[in-house]
């Protein structure tokens, strides 16, 4: 008897055991689903003009030699800061030392957080305001690593790697000013350090910025009121997060993006969508094919977004197969095609002001 009800015990434990791992996987394996608005088509034509002249302008200052911890990376580290106006954006820089095949080196995360504006008298909120947010604001990330590879043979330059992905996020955040001062919502763009390998790509010797920052945003806090006792509420940054995505190796021809994530599903069509429209209106450049392909192809690709798998839905917006100058000589400036990079740049705008709006 004892047998029995000992068995029986043992059997109700598994099962409940085996319902909490399926609620488990089931949370996991959720599709994000994020509240976009139709712009109105003032704001979607303004945003699908022509700005390359700006981004060249940042290529200029970004597409050089920019290994991490030196002169040159320093420089490209100041201009992009220097983009982004202090009224509007927090700007913080996560600074650390760690290890690599070359000893010991300095590397800077940058993270420019969009501030919030009161309705009533449009002072401007920062993040940690007790008094304004009464909630939680969600959070949009999108993000790009600012240094290059560091190749003993020639000097690389890594224009899609990643020069003009860092040159669309600083235009995109400067044309969506209006967009970004007005929404409810907040932005958080990160340039990332030391994605690179020094010499080959492991677990130690890569991603050295966003494994840090990933770590680091365990511990951030949110600062909100409760309505009900006026007293603060301290909740994990993390859960403010809809999406983080980032964006890499782009600017070369004929780019063709798919679905790594099935739990980004949905934002990847968004861009999709955005693409018909924008080209059925003639828009962006006439081709023979889709940038964004609804096709789900299963990705391990290693990137930034890797260390935050675990805690945010990620997107990772990146060329399959990679550009043929990938880690060549090659990749400068005479591998970039103007029309794609304008295409990419008004997608993504009209993406993200979307999300604002």
């Amino acid at each position: 008897m004892k047998y029995l009800k000992s068995l029986i015990i043992k059997t109700l434990i598994f099962f409940l055991l085996i319902n909490v791992i399926n609620c488990i996987n089931k949370k996991q394996q959720e599709e994000v689903k994020i509240k976009f608005k139709n712009l109105k088509s003032t704001l979607i034509k303004s945003y699908s003009e022509s700005n390359m002249e700006e981004i060249q302008k940042h290529l200029k200052h970004i597409l050089v030699e920019r290994v991490a911890d030196t002169p040159n990376h320093k420089k490209v580290r100041e201009y992009i800061v220097s983009q982004f106006d202090k009224l509007y954006w927090d700007i913080e820089f996560d600074s650390f030392k760690d290890n690599t095949p070359f000893g010991e080196k300095t590397f800077t995360n940058i993270i420019l957080t969009s501030k919030l504006v009161n309705d009533d008298d449009d002072d401007i909120v920062g993040v940690d305001n007790k008094e304004e947010l009464s909630e939680s604001p969600k959070t949009l990330i999108l993000s790009a690593h600012y240094d290059s590879k560091y190749f003993k043979e020639f000097s690389f330059l890594g224009a899609t790697d990643s020069a003009v992905p860092c040159s669309m996020l600083i235009d995109l955040a400067i044309s969506l000013q209006s967009e970004i001062k007005k929404s409810k919502k907040r932005l958080m763009i990160i340039f990332f350090d030391g994605e690179e390998a020094f010499k080959e790509w492991s677990d130690t010797d890569s991603l050295y910025g966003s494994r840090h920052l990933a770590n680091l945003l365990l511990d951030k806090k949110v600062i909100t009121k409760d309505n009900d006792n006026d007293l603060p509420i301290s909740s994990s940054f993390y859960n403010t997060v809809e999406a983080f995505i980032l964006l890499d190796l782009l600017g070369a021809p004929n780019p063709r993006f798919y679905m790594f994530n099935k739990k980004t599903e949905s934002l990847f069509k968004k861009l999709s969508d955005i693409e018909d429209k924008l080209s059925l209106k003639r828009f962006i450049s006439p081709k023979p094919y889709k940038y964004f392909q609804n096709q789900y192809i299963g990705s391990n690709i290693q990137d930034d977004h890797m260390p935050f798998l675990n805690y945010v839905p990620t997107l990772h917006i990146i060329p399959y197969p990679f550009p043929n100058v990938w880690h060549t000589e090659k990749d400068n400036e005479s591998c970039l095609d103007k029309n794609t990079i304008e295409d990419l740049s008004k997608i993504f705008k009209i993406f993200v002001g979307s999300y604002l709006n």
